[in-house]
């Protein structure tokens, strides 16, 4: 395992191991006020897997405040 906090685009993505379903990883997703926008449960079979979903759930929720 690489990393367990990842950043992108002035969020966070906070991996954490545990299996759900048939995923390894669960992850929190937090803004840049540490405040806990999205949890999802079973987000990847992997480190790399679970890291693009929280990226697609960044890009949405920013597509969607532009609404």
């Amino acid at each position: 395992m690489q990393q367990l906090k990842h950043a992108y685009k002035g969020y966070s993505i906070e991996l954490i191991p545990e299996g759900n379903y048939c995923s390894a990883f669960a992850i929190d997703v937090r803004d840049e006020t540490g405040h806990l926008l999205s949890h999802v449960a079973a987000a990847g079979k992997t480190e790399e897997n679970a890291v693009a979903r929280g990226k697609e759930l960044i890009d949405f929720e920013e597509a969607y405040q532009k609404r």
